[in-house]
């Protein structure tokens, strides 16, 4: 079976803080790359020590199959993460976003990592409920995102803010992600829209965070919590954040909110083998 070419992002641990922890694999949402990791969290979470990857799914950023991107499903990108644990020096704590939180449910349905934590992750139930609350809470939305996905219209710069950032979020933010978000898989989308909750297979048990922004408006508190519910572990939900928490104004939050549970999963004195 040949394996499409992935882009797999970089970013090593500061020398004086490398921590003897397991790497930190990140992965995107729909609709962006691994690109989306780079402006804040790789770098920041390098200084503070840990081994930082970023995948770009198939079809996505700069990994191969842009041009058959209708085709890829979701377990096309399972396949996809466990192709690229298999180059990682260890195994990682794995950090999904959005889709790729999704998607990091479905790897961890069939084997066992360090840790995970998901980020504004698509419920275990999938996209059905969270589109019908947008259906009928903010149809207009509801509309523009059908219509992005099939290339009939381009959100104008105050739509996108309002849609993923906090009201505050940086004009560098939104031109990013005008600049460089995508068409996302039809097939992706229908296959976690059309989800079989009994065909859930149960999560090994295994060190878990769940996160939320509190002005997400497409993964809303209900979504969060049906997620922490199926990793067995509460929901914690981040005021003055939008959907696209790793590029808002206060995306440091987040990071530092990962970073402490990161540091209770592994507690040993990470700077001792450098500092002895």
């Amino acid at each position: 079976m040949m394996h499409p070419r992935l882009e797999l992002l970089h970013q090593a641990p500061a020398t004086t803080a490398a921590r003897l922890a397991p790497p930190l694999l990140f992965v995107h949402g729909a609709f962006c790359g691994a690109w989306c990791w780079r402006e804040n969290f790789m770098p920041w979470f390098a200084r503070q020590g840990y081994d930082c990857w970023a995948l770009s799914l198939e079809g996505h950023g700069g990994s191969e199959g842009r041009d058959y991107l209708a085709a890829i499903g979701v377990d096309d990108y399972v396949r996809n993460l466990d192709a690229t644990l298999k180059q990682l020096p260890a195994a990682p704590v794995m950090v999904g976003h959005s889709m790729g939180g999704f998607v990091a449910q479905q790897y961890l349905s069939r084997h066992k990592l360090p840790g995970a934590a998901l980020l504004a992750s698509v419920p275990p139930g999938g996209l059905a409920s969270s589109s019908l609350r947008l259906l009928t809470q903010a149809p207009a939305l509801f509309l523009k995102l059908n219509m992005y996905q099939h290339g009939l219209y381009d959100p104008e710069f105050v739509e996108l803010k309002d849609m993923l950032l906090s009201p505050d979020a940086p004009e560098s933010a939104v031109e990013l992600l005008i600049s460089r978000c995508q068409q996302e898989s039809q097939r992706a989308l229908m296959d976690m829209t059309l989800v079989n909750p009994l065909a859930n297979r149960p999560l090994a048990k295994m060190p878990a965070l769940v996160l939320g922004a509190a002005e997400d408006k497409l993964v809303g508190p209900e979504d969060v919590v049906a997620t922490a519910r199926r990793l067995d572990v509460a929901a914690d939900i981040l005021p003055h954040l939008g959907h696209m928490m790793m590029l808002d104004t206060r995306w440091e939050s987040a990071a530092e909110w990962l970073a402490s549970w990161l540091e209770r999963q592994f507690p040993e004195d990470w700077n001792q083998a450098l500092s002895a």
